[in-house]
C-alpha cells in the first residue's frame, strides 16, 4: 500500500499537471490532462462511477443523478485509480467517502482505500485546508458551520471534510470522547 505522502505527493503533481494552482479543485481538468474523458450516465443509485482503461482509452462515466460534490469527488477518486496505476481495467465504485468497509481493515480494498485518499488529497490540498482553517476559525468557532464553511469553499461535501479535517489531525473525530 502506498503511504500518505506517497498519495499527497501524486495528488500534487496532478494538479500541476493540469494548472490547477487554487480551490476548488477542478477533477474534470485533471482527469483531461491524465488523458480520460468524462461520461455522465443514469447508474443505479448506489453506483457513483466507473473508470474504463483499456490500452490508450480512459473513460471515467459518473452517475449523472449524484449532487455535484459527489460527482466532483467520484471522479478525483477515478483519477486516483488512473493515476495511482491501480491494476485492472474497469473499477466500480459505489457511493462511499472516505469509509473503511468490513474488508478494508483487512487490507482487501487497498486501491479503494488508496484512491479515497487521493481524491481528499487532490480536492482538499493540505496546504489550503490548513491555511482555510486558520482563517476561517478566527470568525467561526463552532465545528459544524466551519466544516460547512470549508466544504463549501472546497467543492465538496460537509462528510467528506470532515473526514480530511480528522485524517489531517486537524479536528478530533466526532467519536473521540473531547467531541
Amino acid at each position: 500500500m502506498k503511504s500518505r505522502a506517497v498519495i499527497e505527493r501524486e495528488a500534487a503533481n496532478a494538479r500541476e499537471t493540469a494548472g490547477q494552482h487554487s480551490i476548488p479543485v477542478d477533477p474534470i481538468a485533471i482527469a483531461l490532462a491524465h488523458g480520460a474523458e468524462i461520461v455522465e450516465d443514469n447508474f443505479a443509485d448506489d453506483l457513483s462511477g466507473i473508470l474504463i482503461r483499456r490500452g490508450s482509452l480512459k473513460t471515467i462515466a459518473i452517475n449523472q443523478k449524484d449532487s455535484l460534490v459527489r460527482r466532483r469527488f467520484t471522479i478525483a477518486h477515478e483519477c486516483g485509480h488512473l493515476i495511482l496505476a491501480h491494476e485492472g481495467e474497469i473499477f466500480v465504485d459505489k457511493q462511499v467517502v472516505n469509509r473503511r468497509s468490513a474488508t478494508s481493515s483487512l487490507a482487501i480494498d487497498e486501491q479503494e482505500i488508496e484512491a479515497n485518499q487521493f481524491a481528499a488529497s487532490l480536492l482538499m490540498p493540505r496546504d489550503e485546508v490548513v491555511s482555510h482553517l486558520d482563517q476561517l476559525s478566527k470568525s467561526c468557532s463552532q465545528r459544524s458551520a466551519l466544516i460547512e464553511l470549508m466544504a463549501r469553499s472546497f467543492g465538496v461535501s460537509k462528510k467528506a471534510m470532515e473526514y480530511r479535517l480528522v485524517n489531517l489531525g486537524l479536528v478530533a473525530s466526532p467519536d473521540d470522547d473531547d467531541f
